[in-house]
């Protein structure tokens, strides 16, 4: 029971301007239609930004996350994997897309 449990229980909705912050954009500093994610992400290997210009998702590069810790429930051991992706978030599919990794999302490693 406790630190080795597999399932999840239900997870609360975060809200929206929890994960996304508004940046102000243009020279009057009136556009406000990009957004900076505040929680983790995974981006694959192959990931090239967008130019900074038409980047409406900005993933910082010190949220971005290549290993996780991932417990074995019948060794009762820990180990350091790379992440292969993000499979499901429960918050949504577009986090699920952004490869945003919240409170019970779902990631695939290499073992």
């Amino acid at each position: 029971a406790g630190k080795w449990d597999v399932p999840i229980t239900k997870v609360q909705p975060l809200p929206e301007s929890e994960i996304f912050k508004p940046l102000i954009t243009g020279k009057k500093k009136k556009k406000s239609w990009k957004r900076i994610i505040t929680k983790v992400t995974f981006v694959g290997d192959g990931f090239t930004r967008k130019p900074p210009k038409y980047e409406r998702f900005i993933r910082p590069r010190a949220l971005r996350f290549r290993k996780a810790h991932v417990t074995h429930p019948e060794l009762k051991a820990t180990f350091c994997l790379d992440i292969l992706g993000v499979k499901k978030n429960p918050q949504s599919p577009f986090y699920t897309q952004l490869g945003i990794m919240t409170k019970g999302t779902i990631i695939e490693v290499n073992v």
